[in-house]
């Protein structure tokens, strides 16, 4: 699978983290303008409008979660005037946990009897309620993510005698070198792991 960082399609939603001043930054703004609009597929009119600003994992620290791009309709350019985001690779778009918390998250409920019991032994700083909502995305989102995956590998076979609900041995056969699994996910596939 190619690197987001030396390619890029209209199609394109998340990228991996690219530090704002490098050459691989700068290349991803060169493809992204140079491949056109999302929406009017209008090329060379596509502008920065920024960065996707949102609080850090923890803490109360401002962090870019992406990039904003406009579609320029203003000065003679033949753009649309729409604006469109990619995100890094480690955010989950509108959220403020990030890939690694939820697959942490997911690992510990996956090897728990009950999601109660997962948070209380986690040690999680998020509330219950958030963890049961979580919970309850992921087990919904469940069949799509399975759907995607089995365009990269096979789902493995199971293991003892407890199923997988959680689609998280599937999602590590996928991609098993990743440092996180759900953030490669919505790299390689352009898909947002929520939907």
């Amino acid at each position: 699978m190619r690197s987001c960082a030396v390619w890029y399609s209209r199609g394109m939603k998340f990228s991996p983290f690219l530090e704002p001043k490098s050459l691989d930054f700068l290349n991803l703004q060169a493809r992204i303008k140079a491949a056109g609009c999302r929406h009017c597929q209008c090329p060379s009119a596509i502008v920065g409008h920024g960065h996707l600003r949102g609080y850090a994992a923890s803490g109360g620290d401002r962090v870019s979660r992406g990039l904003r791009l406009l579609c320029s309709d203003r000065y003679s350019n033949q753009g649309c005037g729409a604006t469109f985001s990619v995100h890094w690779d480690s955010v989950i778009p509108h959220c403020s946990l990030r890939t690694t918390q939820l697959l942490d998250l997911i690992r510990t409920v996956a090897a728990s009897p009950s999601t109660h019991g997962a948070w209380f032994f986690s040690g999680s700083t998020l509330p219950i309620t958030s963890v049961y909502r979580w919970v309850a995305k992921w087990r919904n989102r469940t069949a799509h993510i399975r759907t995607q995956l089995c365009l990269i590998v096979a789902p493995p076979g199971k293991s003892g005698d407890q199923p997988d609900p959680f689609t998280l041995q599937h999602l590590i056969a996928a991609f098993p070198q990743a440092a996180c699994c759900i953030a490669a996910f919505q790299s390689g596939l352009q898909v947002s792991i929520t939907g």
